[in-house]
């Protein structure tokens, strides 16, 4: 009687569960979770482990040991059984509560709930027919299969919600390696900040997981923040609501990351406290901070000591090109180490060597004689206030790879720069400290890669900084403090949209986190200069057409920033329908021919399965319109990825008329092509006006670029060319 009992009391629970979970599921799309129940549904992790491993062990029960007839091993089969259906409806309605506190991504919380559901109702239909499925071994398998397929369903997709895109299946799919970058051309957010939000934040604030209303996979969405406002203000004492969470006590709710999860380290938290105080640039280089700059400091040990940093390790197929000359052997590398000197590896796999030195009172000019044997592999030499006197210039004259020599604080004169003419290669020179004076600088104008020069604290004067600049125009000219303040570089402004893409009119904004600093732009994609472009006065930019907006902030005492550039685009005209002649490559497909023309506009990253990618083939489209329309320009929207391969195209065509038999070219348009490798990637727009014409046939092609240029990796090969949006107007 009491088996009785307790086993049909459990049955119709289990029943009245599932009957519960099927009315909710159907119609509480708009169900208040009252907050006991809140903390029912956050308990499904925990409870939903049990279901998993009952449903496991009945399925291995009834498929290899159990025994028939009324025996006791049945009755252990039917208990694990009903206790698997009963946990399974128990999960699955703490998981329904659970899903109202929102912040997950729609479709993938789709199919999650309903294959827990179907768990649940699989479990209770086979406990319910079980003494007749006993009988067709067949059929049992088939109910032990589909368990176990959705369980598998269920997990994915609850992995995916909790720990982000493919967490299950992660550890065996070959992972997707970003094109490796030097840290010369490395970018503080994207290769130093965006990594730890990556590691430490999105795995709760991404497009499948939004806490908050946060989604911190892209720029525009990182300055958008969530439901508790902006992520930082540089301006405020705390700088803003993501510093403030990550100094909260451990125990506090509100501390982020979650007590529980991978917390930021004492560095990653330093290193976002000075990127938010210095502005929060996107766009900034490692390399643009001055030496004695805490974020670079930071920068620079994460890029040689941990793999936060990995995408910045240089990968010995990119070596080859950079550096072209063998590695020196390690016994000598590790023979040419001592207590004052330290030998080492440019980068992981890289040829390229680095040279310090220390210690002044140990100093012997024979340590830089001593370097010989690997006069080929150094790229960098440290002298920072070493005794170094100009006849010993003569020394560093072999090591014909050079890029960096820090020579500050040194006793040289300048009277022996000449003695540098032999270092082809050489891009930095620091000469701070010095006694240099400008006559010796006219000794450098035989070092034609030469494009920083720092002279801190020199005895050269304003008017010998003019005449330098003029002399070395392509030379970076850092001259430090001047009596009024430090001179430095301007961040570059932020452009904010309502809407990129837009279908009458769209309001832009400019900013910038100096005070006083004044910010001129452009509607047609060129330069702003500091006297004819028009200022922004703090009002919204209204804009009715497409237009490629170009702005750059200026202030006296300082260095005109960087140019920032967006496109915006006017849906205008659409046609009917689109036919790609070539499909695009299968790794690159966006959502086919409706890629140009679905006003979705694609991220920076050429793998999120927005963009149509061309290689072999030109990308050419004929959009088609059953009413004759008047058109007078096209806009395209394209990616840029150097270090991917991916350039501006090489000549972009449109062609228009009455049918396909009669078409003209109406625009051709020749993109400027690079000249070095730059950021890692960027979106930039393309538009061909011409006289309004009459079409209904419009045909564009977008020819990829056919050998990648001398300076480039994979110089010779053949480029990439990038389109998700084509707009008419």
């Amino acid at each position: 009687m009491t088996r009785i009992r307790w086993t049909t009391t459990f049955y119709n629970l289990c029943i009245a569960l599932n009957s519960l979970l099927l009315f909710l599921a159907l119609f509480g799309a708009n169900m208040q979770v009252p907050s006991v129940l809140q903390v029912i549904g956050r308990m499904h992790p925990l409870i939903l482990h049990f279901p998993i491993v009952l449903l496991l062990l009945a399925a291995v029960w009834e498929l290899t040991l159990k025994s028939k007839g009324n025996t006791p091993g049945q009755s252990m089969g039917d208990a694990l059984l009903l206790s698997a259906a009963l946990s399974a409806a128990f999960a699955a309605l703490m998981g329904l509560f659970l899903s109202k506190e929102g912040g997950f991504e729609e479709n993938t919380l789709f199919w999650h709930q309903w294959s827990g559901i179907a768990v649940s109702f699989i479990g209770w239909a086979w406990y319910a027919f079980r003494a007749r499925i006993r009988e067709m071994s067949l059929f049992v398998r088939l109910m032990a299969g589909i368990s176990l397929i959705l369980l598998l369903l269920a997990g994915h997709q609850g992995a995916t919600l909790t720990h982000g895109e493919n967490y299950l299946f992660a550890p065996v799919t070959p992972e997707i390696k970003r094109p490796p970058v030097l840290l010369e051309n490395a970018m503080v957010f994207e290769h130093v900040v965006r990594p730890i939000l990556k590691e430490k934040c999105m795995n709760c604030h991404n497009s499948t997981k939004s806490k908050g209303d946060l989604n911190m996979e892209t720029e525009a969405l990182l300055l958008k923040g969530g439901k508790n406002g902006v992520l930082w203000d540089s301006t405020a004492k705390d700088l803003g609501l993501l510093l403030q969470r990550a100094h909260l006590p451990l125990e506090e709710k509100e501390h982020m990351p979650p007590k529980g999860k991978a917390q930021l380290s004492a560095a990653e938290i330093s290193i976002m406290y000075h990127w938010i105080k210095n502005g929060a640039s996107f766009s900034q280089k490692i390399t643009d901070l001055h030496e004695a700059d805490t974020l670079r400091q930071l920068a620079t040990d994460g890029f040689w000591a941990t793999d936060v940093w990995a995408t910045l390790v240089v990968a010995h197929n990119m070596n080859e090109a950079l550096y072209p000359f063998d590695a020196a052997d390690e016994d000598v590398i590790q023979k040419l180490n001592n207590d004052y000197r330290v030998v080492a590896p440019l980068a992981l796999n890289s040829p390229a060597l680095s040279v310090d030195f220390y210690g002044i009172s140990a100093f012997k000019r024979d340590f830089i004689k001593e370097l010989e044997p690997v006069k080929k592999q150094v790229v960098s030499l440290n002298l920072n206030k070493m005794p170094l006197r100009d006849e010993d210039l003569q020394s560093i004259a072999i090591f014909s790879n050079l890029r960096k020599l820090n020579l500050a604080f040194t006793q040289i004169t300048g009277s022996t720069l000449s003695e540098l003419k032999s270092l082809k290669s050489l891009t930095s020179l620091s000469l701070s400290g010095t006694a240099v004076k400008l006559k010796d600088m006219e000794l450098l104008r035989d070092l034609p890669t030469l494009s920083v020069l720092y002279l801190w604290n020199t005895a050269l004067t304003e008017q010998d900084i003019l005449v330098l600049q003029q002399q070395f125009p392509h030379v970076n000219i850092e001259s430090g403090f001047k009596g009024e303040g430090i001179v430095a570089k301007l961040n570059a402004p932020i452009i904010e949209g309502d809407e990129q893409v837009f279908n009458n009119r769209t309001k832009i904004k400019l900013k910038n986190f100096i005070r006083g600093a004044e910010i001129r732009y452009t509607l047609d994609g060129s330069v702003p200069d500091s006297l004819t472009s028009p200022i922004f006065s703090g009002d919204s930019i209204a804009i009715e057409e497409s237009c490629q907006i170009s702005a750059k902030a200026f202030l006296s005492g300082w260095i005109s920033s960087e140019v920032a550039t967006r496109s915006f685009y006017k849906t205008g005209i659409l046609p009917d329908s689109i036919v790609l002649r070539y499909p695009p490559n299968p790794q690159y497909k966006g959502e086919g021919a409706k890629t140009l023309a679905n006003k979705k506009i694609g991220d920076t990253d050429f793998r999120s399965n927005k963009w149509l990618g061309y290689k072999e083939t030109d990308l050419e489209a004929l959009l088609l319109f059953k009413q004759p329309v008047t058109l007078s320009s096209v806009s395209f929207s394209t990616l840029v990825d150097i270090g991917s391969y991916i350039m501006p195209a090489a000549e972009i065509q449109v062609w228009g008329g009455s049918n396909l038999q009669h078409l003209e070219l109406l625009k051709k348009i020749k993109p400027k092509q690079p000249e070095k490798v730059g950021a890692p990637g960027y979106k930039i727009g393309f538009t061909g006006t011409f006289d309004a014409r009459k079409v209904s046939v419009l045909k564009i092609v977008a020819k990829p670029v056919t050998k990648l240029p001398a300076w480039h990796p994979g110089k010779g090969e053949r480029g990439w060319v990038f389109v998700d949006e084509v707009f008419l107007e």
